[in-house]
């Protein structure tokens, strides 16, 4: 049985979520980043980059939430991954954007947070983070006014990775604009059986559908 290391709400929840929609049976193992306990020597020992997600499969351990995504979605034959093509290379590229792109870009913003205690040039700088967040948001907005799902017709796994990150904006004292389309989609996502089960499995309440 697989075993997933996650913190609530973090980007670990994306695989969390991925494997109750996939129906795959797992073992769910809290690390609370907000108390540290990535940190513990047990936890370095597992991934010494002190980060969630990790994924283990037996004694085979992943540490990279988007290797993590395509281990599983090639492994179990998912449909959520096209087999080959444009259609595939569509899911791709939209997965490491999420991974890749928007994930790094709301990184910048809990930097700011965690390390400029100056309120006037936390201010500043959070300015221009949310400014560069904006431009990701309504890129995948515009994606979503000529499709239902950011890569067609069907759910892929940037949609649940995209879920996940517009929660983040709770945190910030300045939030992100999310288009009315990113809101269609986070309001269907998020309410999906699997995004549900992994809320309340990690006890963290989804506050951006009801922006």
């Amino acid at each position: 049985m697989y075993k997933l290391y996650y913190s609530p709400g973090a980007c670990s929840m994306a695989v969390h979520v991925l494997l109750n929609e996939m129906g795959i049976p797992f073992e769910a193992k809290k690390v609370s980043i907000q108390d540290g306990e990535n940190q513990t020597p047990e936890f370095l020992a597992i991934n010494p980059r002190g980060q969630v997600p990790v994924l283990a499969d037996e004694d085979f351990i992943i540490r990279e939430g988007a290797a993590i995504i395509m281990y599983l979605l090639e492994n179990h034959n998912s449909p959520l991954l096209p087999r080959s093509g444009r259609p595939r290379a569509a899911v791709l590229e939209w997965l490491m954007f999420a991974n890749a792109t928007l994930h790094p870009a709301y990184s910048k913003c809990f930097f700011i947070m965690r390390n400029v205690q100056d309120k006037a040039q936390q201010d500043a700088l959070f300015k221009i983070a949310i400014d560069q967040l904006n431009k990701l948001w309504a890129e995948v907005d515009t994606k979503l006014a000529k499709s239902q799902y950011i890569c067609g017709k069907e759910i892929s796994p940037a949609d649940i990775m995209v879920t996940v990150f517009a929660n983040w904006g709770s945190y910030f004292p300045m939030q992100p604009t999310l288009g009315n389309n990113v809101k269609r989609l986070i309001r269907e996502i998020s309410t999906r059986p699997s995004y549900q089960k992994a809320l309340k499995t990690e006890q963290v309440e989804y506050k951006a559908a009801a922006a």
